[in-house]
C-alpha cells in the first residue's frame, strides 16, 4: 500500500518509516525539511530515495490534501510536544494538524488511519490499570488540552463510523532521537546529576516495537480500534536499578514528595512563559512520573500478534546512544559509554577507559572534520610504514587497516588508513565516512570503479574484493559498527550524503 505519514522528521515516525518499508508498504512522508527529514531517516537505515518526501505543512490544508490524494492509508505520527511555546501554536499543530490530517484521509475513504495519541490523556487514571475504556482525564497545561482536544475530534470520527484506529503509547525509548523528549533528556539527567524519586513510575516502550505495531496495523487493515501500547511498567526506583545494572554507575537518588514534583512542574512552566528556556521536566512531566499506573497493552499485542522486546534492552540501547551522541557524560554511562566491543577485545584496555570517550568526542566534532584530515592519514602512513604495517595512530582504540585502492583516474595505487570492523569469517567492514565531511571520501571512488583492492592488517597483507552494502546488508551491520565507533552516529547526522559502507572479503576465502 502507499502509506502516507506525517512525523517522518521525528523519532515515531522515521521509525515507523522503517518498519513500513520492511513491511513492503510504499512510504509518502510530509515534511516541512526533507533535507532534514533524509539525515533522521539515514540515521535508522532508511536511505532517503527509497522515501517519496513531499515539501510542506500539516498546518497546510492544500498540501496536506496534494500528499494525501493517490494513497491508501494514512498515519498521523506528528504532534507538538513541550509547553515552552505559546498556547496558539500548540492548539494549531495538535489540534488543526491533526483535523487537516485525520479528517482529509477519512473524507478521501483511506483505510485504515492511525493516530497516534498517548496515554497522556488517561493521566491523572481513574484506577489502578489504565484501559483502553477508561475515562479521558482532565487536563490542566496547554499541551493536555490541545492533546485532548484532537483526541476527542478523532474519538468522533470513530463513533461515525470512519476507519480509524487510535494508538496510546507510553514513554517512548531507543537510539537516534532526533530531538529528546522528557523521557530520553530525563534520563540524561537523571545519570548525570541527580534522580528524582517520587511515588509513581514509568511506562517503557521501546521505538522499533511502536514503529512495528504501527506497521502491523496498516498491514491488517486494522481500523475503529483503541489500543493501549504503555510498555514495561517501572517503579522509578525500578528504573534506577536499572540504569545501574546497565552502566555499572551507581546515580544519585533524591526522594522528593509528589506534591513538590507537581509544584516545581508548575513553577517551571510559568516560568518558560516569561522567559524561555530548555528544561525536561514540566507539569505535564511532573503528573507522568507521580500519577502513572500500567496500562493493559494485551489487547493490542494480541490483535497484532506482536511481543514486546524486554525492557532492559531498550533502556540499554537508549544509554549507549545518548552517551554515543554526546548527551550522556561518558563517566555517567560507565560500561555504555562509546568503546570499541569486539570479541577480540573482551575487556577495554586503560587507554581504552581514558582516552576512548575523549577521542570520540574530538572525533567527532565539525572542527576535526576541518584539521582531521590533513593530520591523521599522514601520521597514520607513516607509522604504519615505519612499524613494517603493524601499528596505527588510532588502533589502540579503534580496529584499524590501511586500505589500497586504484586510483578511479590516474590508476595508481592509493592508501587509505582507516578504521574497520572485523568480521569473524574473515571479512572486514569499512565506512566511507570522510571525518563528517560532505564529499564521499575518494577510496569509495576507486572501489566502486575497481573493486580489486589489498589490505594491510596487523603486519599482514591480504589481497580483497570489496562489496558495497545494499540497504538490507546495511540495516544489520551499522548497530555492530556502531558498537565500534560511535562517532559514526555524529557523521550520519551532519552530512546529507548516504555514507557508503563496504565489506572486504579475501580473495583466497
Amino acid at each position: 500500500m502507499r502509506v502516507f505519514l506525517t512525523g517522518a522528521s521525528g523519532f515515531v515516525g522515521s521509525y515507523t518509516v522503517a518498519a513500513l518499508l520492511a513491511a513492503g508498504h510504499r512510504p509518502r512522508a510530509l515534511v516541512r525539511d526533507p533535507g532534514r527529514a533524509a539525515k533522521v531517516l539515514n540515521a535508522v537505515g532508511v536511505p532517503a530515495e527509497n522515501v517519496e518526501l513531499v515539501p510542506g505543512d500539516m498546518l497546510d490544508e492544500a498540501s496536506v490534501a496534494e500528499g494525501l490524494d493517490g494513497c491508501d492509508a494514512a498515519i498521523h505520527a506528528a504532534a507538538a510536544i513541550g509547553v515552552t511555546g505559546a498556547e496558539a501554536n500548540i492548539v494549531k499543530v495538535n489540534v488543526d494538524g491533526t483535523r487537516n490530517v485525520i479528517g482529509g484521509a477519512v473524507a478521501r475513504g483511506l483505510d485504515p488511519v492511525v493516530h497516534i495519541s498517548t496515554v497522556a490523556v488517561f493521566v491523572p487514571p481513574s484506577g489502578p490499570v489504565i484501559t483502553a475504556e477508561a475515562p479521558l482525564a482532565t487536563p490542566r497545561t496547554d499541551y493536555g488540552r490541545s492533546k485532548l482536544e484532537a483526541e476527542r475530534y478523532v474519538r468522533g470520527l470513530q463513533d461515525e463510523g470512519a476507519p480509524v484506529t487510535i494508538l496510546y503509547p507510553g514513554g517512548v525509548c531507543g537510539p537516534h532521537q532526533p530531538t529528546l523528549d522528557a523521557l530520553m533528556e530525563g534520563l540524561a539527567g537523571a545519570l548525570g546529576k541527580a534522580w528524582p524519586m517520587p511515588r509513581g513510575g514509568v511506562s517503557i516502550i521501546d521505538v522499533r516495537d511502536l514503529a512495528e505495531a504501527v506497521a502491523r496495523t496498516v498491514t491488517a487493515k486494522r481500523s475503529g480500534e483503541r489500543w493501549l501500547l504503555g510498555g514495561h511498567y517501572l517503579t522509578w526506583p525500578e528504573c534506577a536499578d536499572l540504569c545501574d545494572d546497565l552502566t555499572g554507575v551507581k546515580c544519585r537518588r533524591l526522594t522528593v514528595p509528589g506534591s513538590v514534583m507537581l509544584g516545581l512542574g508548575s513553577a517551571l512552566d510559568l516560568a518558560k512563559r516569561v522567559r524561555t528556556f530548555d528544561y525536561p521536566l514540566t507539569r505535564d512531566a511532573a503528573e507522568f512520573m507521580v500519577k502513572l499506573v500500567p496500562t493493559d497493552d494485551r489487547p493490542a499485542l494480541d490483535a497484532l500478534d506482536l511481543e514486546l522486546r524486554p525492557v532492559r534492552d531498550t533502556v540499554e540501547d537508549g544509554l549507549r546512544w545518548l552517551a554515543a551522541a554526546g548527551h550522556l557524560d561518558p563517566r555517567k554511562a560507565g560500561r555504555l559509554a562509546p568503546t570499541p566491543n569486539l570479541k577480540e577485545q573482551k575487556m577495554p584496555t586503560l587507554i581504552q577507559r581514558t582516552m576512548g570517550p575523549i577521542m570520540q568526542r574530538v572525533s567527532g566534532s565539525p572542527v576535526f572534520a576541518k584539521i582531521g584530515p590533513k593530520i591523521v592519514p599522514p601520521l597514520d602512513r607513516a607509522l604504519h610504514k615505519a612499524s613494517g604495517g603493524r601499528f596505527l595512530l588510532g588502533q589502540a582504540l579503534v580496529p584499524s587497516l590501511v586500505l589500497t585502492t586504484t586510483g578511479a583516474v590516474s590508476g595508481k595505487p592509493r592508501q587509505a588508513p582507516l578504521a574497520c570492523m572485523p568480521e569473524p569469517d574473515g571479512t572486514w567492514v569499512i565506512v566511507g565516512s570522510n571525518f563528517g565531511r560532505e564529499k564521499h571520501p575518494a577510496w569509495t571512488g576507486n572501489l566502486l570503479k575497481n573493486p580489486d583492492a589489498e589490505v594491510s592488517f596487523r603486519g599482514r597483507t591480504v589481497a580483497v574484493t570489496a562489496h558495497l552494502l545494499d540497504d538490507a546488508e546495511r540495516a544489520e551491520v551499522w548497530p555492530k559498527l556502531m558498537k565500534v565507533w560511535p562517532v559514526y552516529d555524529r557523521y550520519v547526522e551532519r552530512v546529507d550524503r548516504q555514507l557508503r559502507i563496504f565489506r572486504l572479503t579475501p580473495k583466497d576465502a
